[in-house]
């Protein structure tokens, strides 16, 4: 039979248990709403501590890849010419006035007088006089990461003084572009920099500015029984605010050097934003010189 003392005597410690338990901590739906509380509160701060972990982690990952495709595209940038081509011409047609229509880029639109240009078997002319400048411009292809590459000379006649040629990389309105001035001299050197041009009194800067150094490089001495060598121009002119300028020269006969002649960057306001490519011709000396102009392409650059 069951002993009822024990019995008696387990079921008085029990209450006295849970008296003693209630007393302390309260009833026991009250413990129970608290635990599950405390229990609430520290899977919340656990889900919060993973997710800011993974916020922190995913930002990280992306600024490493974000850091790498800019590295990468600039990287892309300057190595050799490979974007999709907007403006191209061979000059591979006669013409007696003006420059013609380009293979891509649509017609050439030239200032002064248009019996000053002329086309022939692959090659552009532009014939200048003493202080005189003429301009050659696609001005429907539109573009504000242009890599314009280009081949000009002097003519056999043109002995004396320096022809400029500035390859302009982006014009977007009236005489605001970006360019490179390359003077062509007639000890065989060749003088590089790169030049900002704004209107007059916009953004309270000056209406021409050369933004990097001038480089002069040596070239063949050119004798009066040998032709004037060819010079190979390279010219970007990528993005905006700001807008990133390089210029390369190297001779026809050789190859792309690795290294840009200059650099530089600008953010004029009213530069920031797509512009045409195309040519300015210059001269000084004591007659009219002529500029020679092969194989231009402009491409979009990375």
């Amino acid at each position: 039979m069951p002993n009822r003392d024990a019995i008696l005597l387990e079921t008085v410690k029990t209450h006295r248990t849970r008296l003693t338990s209630a007393f302390v901590h309260g009833e026991l739906t009250e413990r129970r709403l608290a635990n599950d509380n405390v229990r609430r509160f520290i899977g919340g701060m656990v889900l919060a501590a993973v997710l800011c972990a993974g916020c922190v982690g995913f930002s990280f990952v992306a600024s490493v890849l974000g850091k790498q495709a800019a590295d990468a595209q600039t990287q892309a940038g300057l190595g050799p010419a490979t974007g999709p081509v907007f403006v191209a011409d061979t000059f591979d047609r006669r013409t007696d006035r003006g420059w013609g229509t380009a293979e891509r880029g649509g017609r050439w639109k030239t200032s002064g007088d248009r019996d000053d240009f002329s086309t022939d078997d692959g090659t552009a002319r532009v014939e200048v006089g003493d202080d005189e400048t003429r301009s050659a411009l696609l001005a429907r292809a539109l573009q504000d990461r242009s890599d314009v590459t280009v081949t000009m000379r002097r003519d056999e006649g043109a002995r004396d003084g320096t022809v400029t040629a500035e390859v302009i990389a982006r014009r977007v309105s009236g005489r605001q572009d970006y360019r490179a001035d390359v003077s062509l001299r007639d000890d065989g050197s060749v003088r590089v920099s790169l030049t900002r041009r704004a209107e007059p009194g916009t953004s309270g800067e000056e209406p021409e500015q050369t933004l990097s150094p001038t480089v002069i490089l040596a070239g063949p001495e050119n004798s009066d029984d040998s032709p004037p060598a060819d010079v190979r121009v390279r010219v970007q002119a990528i993005g905006t605010s700001p807008t990133t300028l390089r210029a390369k020269v190297w001779s026809g006969a050789g190859s792309e050097p690795e290294q840009w002649t200059v650099t530089a960057s600008d953010d004029t306001d009213g530069l920031q934003r797509p512009g045409a490519v195309g040519l300015e011709v210059s001269h000084n000396g004591d007659d009219p010189a002529d500029l020679l102009v092969s194989d231009l392409v402009g491409r979009v650059a990375p």
